[in-house]
């Protein structure tokens, strides 16, 4: 282990020795048994449990007998306790029961956090990364935050690859934004660190974590109101539950009754929420304010003479769309940290790390000015992470749709997302009132749930992606067209929620398995009747 041989007795006198331990074992766990059952937990019992316990240190049988023998037998045992405890981490420093008998003893015991922190501070240096000296130490050892912060500044100098050292410190710093003299000190050893090793993540971890410590609350993005489908949609600017009296939604001063419901049908956190109208809702005008109170977030819309539906949505901020909880932070920190990771790209290109947290800082500026270098980041960590294609490829997806909803010159309610190697389809939430999603020649696997917050959408194009069936698609009421050419879909059960589309009235499936198959146009007008399906 660690580079050191280990020599061991021949196998006859390995195996006597295994076969003596054994026996000794099954004797003093039998008496151990014996004596419970009977209940004397006395001197012979802490005695046992001893010669057990510093053989392996893993029996939790015997650490509950212990303890109930030595309450019973009184007395100051505590220091000799902490000492048998401490032998048996030195068997095994990770040991559950041997930690949590620790902690037990040190309840009977008067406080000594300097001896903790020394304790632990041995453990460490014998094992950097061990996770209970580190949660041990943050119970019981109650050292000042400025000097534990010097400790693990003193155990990064040693090793900046030391991720227990950077999680420890990023849990002391408090919550929340740091003071500008605090963030420096942090982006300063951070930057030591990733220039000294820019391939460990230790360092570009934390930074990550360091940076995203402002999450915005959740807010009211947009509102639908639609008096044909008898719904009011409102969109989040991330998934919340809403509970009751949580979201009020109100017509002419007159509270609606509810309840809301997630548009995806799951009970689950959603960005997309519905709330069905009052039947009598049929003659406008008509005035609906909608308020979330958990935050100061509120909206409202006025249906007119001769309309079906009105909306109102927030402009959207650019910086909140590829990395919301960075967005927020000092334009000019973000700036410099980006100018720091260029200069470290140049002398190591294939940086995973600095290519990802680059990235992220150019979509937190403004994605639209960096369009290209953004690109140009995410294709170079494909090629340098080969492993995370996937999770990188996520990343581009966020970034692509991010552009999509900014750019400029777009016609009002249309996403051309065709041709961008989309593997996801994130940012619904702000695309809400979208009427057209064009969705071509992509990487999809599947239509996601959040689809069903889209309620005004009306044409959806789907065609040479890797869709295999619909099911979980919940109801889209305004959808008329829906392209699915060049998916593999198979049978005409996958396309069962369309039957929930009363407005459906065109579907394209050619170059599908199921187009081919020979009974796929009776199936499809059996599922379909209204629908004109094309299958060539």
């Amino acid at each position: 282990m660690h580079g050191r041989l280990k020599l061991r007795p021949p196998d006859a006198a390995r195996r006597r020795q295994r076969e003596e331990k054994l026996r000794r074992y099954r004797v003093a766990m039998a008496t151990l048994i014996d004596k419970r059952g009977r209940g004397e937990l006395d001197a012979e019992v802490v005695e046992l449990t001893g010669a057990v316990l510093a053989a392996n240190p893993d029996v939790g049988t015997c650490w509950n007998l212990r303890r109930r023998a030595l309450e019973l037998l009184g007395g100051d045992w505590v220091p000799g306790e902490l000492a048998f405890v401490g032998g048996c981490l030195g068997v095994n420093p990770k040991s559950y029961g041997a930690w949590h008998h620790r902690r037990w003893v040190l309840r009977h015991a008067p406080p000594d956090p300097a001896a903790q922190r020394a304790f632990c501070a041995r453990l460490l240096d014998a094992d950097p990364r061990n996770f209970h000296a580190w949660e041990h130490r943050r119970a019981e050892a109650g050292g000042e935050a400025e000097a534990e912060l010097a400790f693990t500044a003193e155990l990064l100098a040693r090793d900046f690859s030391n991720f227990s050292a950077w999680h420890h410190r990023g849990r002391l710093l408090a919550a929340g934004p740091l003071p500008p003299a605090r963030l420096r000190q942090e982006l300063e050893l951070v930057q030591n660190a990733v220039f000294t090793d820019p391939q460990d993540q230790s360092a570009w971890v934390y930074l990550r974590c360091l940076l995203a410590r402002a999450t915005p609350p959740p807010r009211l993005l947009s509102l639908h109101a639609d008096l044909e489908n008898g719904t009011l949609a409102v969109a989040f600017s991330r998934p919340v539950m809403v509970a009751p009296g949580s979201l009020e939604a109100a017509l002419e001063d007159q509270p609606l009754p509810g309840p809301w419901r997630p548009a995806d049908g799951r009970p689950r956190p959603s960005c997309f929420w519905l709330c069905s109208l009052p039947p009598g809702l049929a003659t406008p005008p008509a005035h609906l304010h909608v308020a979330w109170q958990q935050g100061p977030a509120h909206c409202e819309v006025m249906l007119r003479p001769g309309e079906t539906e009105a909306w109102w949505q927030e402009p959207i901020a650019a910086r909140e769309l590829i990395w919301p909880e960075v967005g927020v932070s000092d334009p000019a920190v973000l700036s410099e940290l980006a100018q720091a990771c260029r200069e470290l790209l140049e002398l190591e290109p294939r940086s995973r790390g600095c290519l990802l947290t680059l990235a992220l800082l150019l979509g937190a500026l403004d994605p639209r000015a960096h369009r290209d270098e953004l690109r140009q980041c995410l294709r170079a960590l494909q090629e340098a992470d080969p492993l995370r294609r996937g999770f990188v490829a996520d990343v581009a997806s966020r970034a692509e749709v991010a552009l999509e909803v900014l750019r400029e010159g777009a016609e009002p309610g249309e996403l051309r997302l065709q041709d961008k190697a989309l593997t996801s389809l994130p940012l619904l939430e702000h695309a809400a009132l979208a009427t057209h999603l064009e969705l071509a020649r992509n990487e999809l696997g599947a239509l996601p749930p959040g689809l069903g917050g889209l309620r005004r959408l009306q044409v959806l194009d789907v065609s040479h992606n890797k869709v295999q069936t619909l099911r979980g698609l919940p109801p889209l009421p305004r959808l008329e067209e829906l392209r699915l050419d060049g998916n593999p879909i198979s049978h005409a059960s996958d396309l069962a929620p369309l039957a929930a589309c009363p407005r459906l009235a065109r579907l394209r499936l050619a170059g599908t398995p199921l187009a081919a198959a020979p009974e796929a146009a009776a199936q499809l007008d059996k599922l379909l009747p209204h629908v004109a399906v094309a299958l060539a």
